[in-house]
């Protein structure tokens, strides 16, 4: 469908509705994320003549960064008519070439584009996006690009391949724990101790660690969005939102856009079986004969699901934490344990699911970070078998690092972790509990809530 030039004008006009009043109130109240300084650095930065690709999944607060920073451009003095921003899943904006859209807006606004900031949000939804972003910041070398996009995967293989020296890659994850903790004014349930762990000595303690588990529980229900997470006003009937705004758009809408995919129904099915067993070792062969689903078929699922940030695949190693030469199996994490509650609701602490969301909570936190080289363990050796949850394993893939177990107990051993640790020289390894807090000589126990909190919180000051 092809759109009047004076609907697009329209539709354009209102996209920038700050020309006058040099504000955007709906956005005003959003606590800003700890990613937010860096972002908008890059915003102001043009020392590198180079567009930024801001990149994450649905929900998690780009367009609100956006606004946000549009907001901060506004309140430095920046003339309004410069700047532009446009949502490019409009359906009014399909098929409208990016250049075409500058010219109405400029012409609408009476300047120019030299010293422009122009936001594109959602561009994966303009064919050959990248090549367009491209020949814009190659011909004004005066103006400002920003883009946004959820399909971060996708979106990075674009900007490597076109965008080599033109664009800068933001990548904007969930919500963490500690940013869920933080931004809702929860942090005095948390205190600093010092717990010499491998020369690390900066640790949190919990001061009531059955309210802060009740909020870790919150968290992974609904925490990994912020629109929800962080609301005033308790939004009704979250697990809707969640479904209707996270996976009917990504699976419906975003990756049959983005690869052709004809069968929608189908991954979505496969979607599923995958989130209920989030954290779960699983098989290539199990998992084809249970969603009927070849092996070809399924691997191209899987990379697609990744592409869209929803999932992350584990891969294995041994007691001694060698790659393994076949792969046969492999854990899924969901990128946000909240996913789960949009495709199966909310769980309880008590319930059976519940510690499988706690593996996938704190694997999550570890997403802000460099997660190349995480990987599980499984064996089966000299009739000894066993399983630890997380192992981070050199550059060079030849030695662990550390280990950790991930679990929702007070009462759980510690054998098959302590096993590992032996046979690879680690000297301290780290067990997860529920409420337990204990620095031992070979491991330390700390409850799960408190160390998802502190993944998260590391990884930010390290960015920051």
């Amino acid at each position: 469908m092809v759109f009047s030039l004076e609907i697009l004008r329209s539709r354009i006009k209102l996209d920038n509705s700050w020309r006058e009043s040099r504000r955007i109130p709906f956005y005003s109240g959003y606590n800003k994320r700890r990613y937010y300084k860096t972002f908008y650095a890059q915003v102001k930065q043009t020392k590198l003549h180079r567009a930024v690709v801001l990149m994450g999944p649905r929900r998690i607060g780009k367009t609100v960064m956006m606004y946000q920073a549009i907001q901060n451009l506004l309140d430095e003095g920046i003339n309004p008519n410069k700047i532009l921003y446009f949502s490019l899943d409009t359906p009014i904006f399909t098929n409208v070439a990016l250049d075409e859209l500058l010219t109405y807006a400029l012409t609408l606004n009476g300047t120019t584009i030299e010293g422009c900031y122009v936001f594109f949000d959602e561009i994966q939804y303009l064919k050959d996006w990248e090549i367009h972003l491209k020949s814009l910041v190659d011909r004004h070398r005066k103006t400002k690009f920003i883009a946004s996009g959820s399909a971060a995967a996708a979106l990075r293989m674009k900007s490597l391949e076109s965008g080599a020296g033109r664009f800068t890659d933001f990548f904007l994850p969930p919500l963490t724990f500690s940013e869920y903790i933080d931004l809702n004014a929860f942090d005095s349930l948390i205190e600093k101790v010092e717990v010499d762990f491998y020369g690390v000595k900066k640790f949190y303690k919990a001061n009531n660690i059955e309210e802060l588990n009740r909020h870790f529980c919150d968290y992974i229900n609904f925490g990994g969005f912020p629109e929800i997470a962080l609301s005033k006003e308790k939004i009704p009937n979250p697990e809707q939102v969640i479904q209707k705004d996270i996976t009917d758009k990504v699976i419906m809408k975003d990756l049959p856009g983005l690869f052709g995919i004809e069968n929608t129904l189908e991954l979505q099915q496969f979607f599923n079986v995958l989130s209920y067993r989030t954290g779960e070792i699983m098989s290539y062969k199990n998992v084809s004969t249970e969603t009927k689903t070849d092996n070809k078929t399924l691997k191209r699922y899987i990379e697609y699901l990744e592409s869209a940030f929803l999932i992350k695949v584990l891969h294995r190693v041994d007691v001694t934490a060698k790659r393994f030469k076949n792969i046969t199996q492999f854990k899924v994490y969901l990128t946000n344990p909240s996913l789960f509650t949009g495709l199966f609701g909310s769980v309880k602490p008590e319930e059976e699911r519940f510690p499988h969301l706690v593996e996938t909570a704190i694997f999550a936190q570890y997403l802000h970070r460099d997660y190349n080289y995480l990987r599980y363990a499984n064996w089966k050796r000299n009739g000894r078998e066993g399983e630890v949850d997380l192992v981070q394993v050199s550059p060079n893939f030849q030695k662990a690092q550390w280990a950790l177990e991930v679990k929702w107990s007070d009462s759980a051993k510690a054998n098959k972790l302590k096993f590992f640790m032996k046979k690879n020289g680690i000297e301290k390894g780290i067990l997860t509990s529920k409420t337990k807090f204990v620095n031992g000589s070979d491991l330390l126990i700390v409850p799960s809530s408190v160390y998802a909190y502190l993944v998260g919180k590391n990884a930010l000051d390290k960015s920051a």
